[in-house]
């Protein structure tokens, strides 16, 4: 008896070491699978991968880890998101520890602003992308830089691949004229109006999120009645945010906010309507009945001036491109401008 408890002992000990045997076999990872093998997105859009180990049941010991072949074209985060910077495609790698798993990425190709510009007809654009000449048309003429006690500089545009200019604050004192930007758009009288009273303008632009700024309640976009800064501004931003001017009314409060990018257009036709955008979103309608015919917020044939201001209301602002067209754009046509690309906070 004592022999058949004895060999009944030894075959349990053996039943049970080779299901542990057998369970740690189990449990060695042989492989990663992913949610996603294959991803198609666009620019500044995040999509999520998520590894899994092969087989299911395996004891997962060490974090999952990730790279990218080629960052220009979509980043990576230790959480498998991944983010599209630029057009192309590239591999992003998952690794745990000697396992690799990849997953192929293509970013698509985007309407360039500069693209959408020209489907809609305008008749000047500007980017400032060149340091060297700044003033440099796209379409159109060369803007003038009118620069007095201060200069107009060029910044880090929005994204990391552009760039913008800055427009201090210098306004016009006695024997002075102010620094701000001189534009000779070139359009054609009308009708034998006296004035340019169909148009639109858009500036991509920044208020400045820096001590010290703004330097006054107000920010100037468009000073339509002088070409040599002599008189008020005629389209503004107050430091809340809003954007209009008085007679036409403000849009709301927080319209625009400090240290971002903003689209903003007004789209006019004088005695009719002046609407306000901001990222191809409508914001305000102003009362176009203080707007006629060949009035204050028509333009002058001569051109028109981008952040002046003859009594101090012109704050520092930054500008990444501006457009002009002599057609006022309907809200499908601005929908299509929509907002600015600008370097997305990804948590790498």
């Amino acid at each position: 008896m004592k022999i058949k408890y004895f060999l009944t002992g030894i075959c349990f000990i053996a039943l049970i070491a080779g299901l542990i045997g057998c369970k740690d076999e189990e449990k060695a990872m042989t492989g990663i699978a992913l949610s996603a093998t294959s991803i198609t997105t666009d620019i500044d859009v995040v999509s999520e991968v998520i590894p899994f180990p092969i087989p299911w049941d395996a004891e997962v010991l060490n974090k999952f880890t990730w790279t990218s072949e080629n960052t220009a074209v979509a980043k990576v985060n230790s959480k498998g998101q991944i983010f599209g910077v630029d057009p192309g495609e590239t591999n992003i790698i998952c690794h745990y520890l000697d396992l690799t798993a990849t997953v192929n990425v293509k970013v698509n190709a985007v309407e360039t602003l500069q693209q959408k510009i020209n489907i809609l007809g305008a008749k000047g654009y500007w980017e400032f992308e060149d340091p060297s000449y700044l003033t440099k048309k796209t379409i159109g003429n060369d803007l003038a830089f009118v620069e007095d006690n201060k200069q107009i500089t060029s910044i880090e545009g929005p994204r990391f691949d552009n760039m913008a200019v800055r427009t201090p604050r210098d306004p016009k004192n006695a024997g002075t004229t102010g620094t701000f930007i001189k534009c000779i758009h070139g359009f054609q009288l009308k009708n034998g109006e006296a004035k340019i009273n169909e148009y639109t303008i858009m500036w991509d632009i920044r208020l400045p999120d820096e001590t010290g700024m703004p330097e006054s309640g107000y920010y100037t976009l468009m000073s339509s009645r002088t070409v040599d800064n002599s008189k008020d501004q005629d389209f503004a931003i107050k430091s809340s945010g809003s954007f209009g001017i008085g007679d036409l009314g403000y849009s709301s409060n927080g319209s625009l906010t400090k240290g971002k990018w903003h689209r903003v257009v007004l789209a006019a036709k004088a005695s009719s309507s002046f609407t306000y955008y901001v990222d191809g979103s409508k914001v305000y309608e102003g009362n176009a009945a203080n707007g006629p015919i060949d009035g204050r917020f028509s333009l002058l044939p001569e051109g028109v001036l981008f952040f002046s201001d003859d009594d101090g209301d012109d704050s520092t602002i930054d500008a990444s491109a501006i457009a002009v067209w002599d057609k006022q754009l309907t809200a499908d046509e601005v929908k299509k401008l929509g907002g600015i690309r600008q370097t997305f906070d990804f948590e790498e």
